[in-house]
């Protein structure tokens, strides 16, 4: 199961669209960050200016696959080093963007 799983998902990294941002950061925009930003519950107006950018918005079922991977390998006491999102993953998130998810996180407590 695991290595279908896991097959799937790098199915779906290879063919996500990625498009890079014009601001300063250029942040680069794909399903998998897409997805980790809806399963941690960031505001929907947040996720609908992610799917623009990335030019589609990733299906309930893709995310919820993000959603398994993320919580087998990201530690509880995860920082984002190198703004990973969890270890091995290939997706760089910004100052900006793991400020927002640490905030998330500290709402929860």
């Amino acid at each position: 199961m695991k290595k279908n799983l896991l097959f799937f998902m790098a199915a779906v990294l290879f063919s996500s669209q990625i498009a890079l941002a014009e601001d300063v950061d250029e942040v680069v925009y794909s399903t998998e960050g897409y997805c980790v930003f809806a399963n941690e519950g960031v505001s929907e107006e947040y996720l609908k200016a992610y799917a623009k950018k990335l030019g589609s918005k990733p299906s309930v079922r893709v995310c919820n696959n993000f959603k398994e991977i993320v919580a087998e390998s990201q530690p509880k006491d995860w920082d984002y080093p190198e703004g990973r999102v969890y270890p091995g993953s290939i997706v760089m998130l910004s100052p900006a963007q793991i400020t927002l998810l640490k905030s998330l996180k500290q709402s929860e407590k």
